[in-house]
């Protein structure tokens, strides 16, 4: 159950990767995903420590 858990983790994160590269230079989409994360309160780095975090325990496997 966990590792489905994960697995869907680690997508949304892809796409929300692939919605912040979208974003650059476009200043309508990185507001709507401020105010997204914002609604979530996620603040911006949170994203990144999950990755990081996912990218440890994957090499302490």
């Amino acid at each position: 159950m966990q590792a489905r858990m994960d697995t869907q983790q680690q997508r949304l994160d892809s796409l929300e990767g692939l919605l912040d590269v979208m974003a650059v230079g476009n200043p309508t989409l990185q507001r709507a995903l401020a105010e997204r994360r914002a609604a979530r309160d996620e603040p911006a780095g949170s994203r990144q420590e999950r990755q990081q975090t996912r990218t440890l325990s994957q090499l302490l496997r």
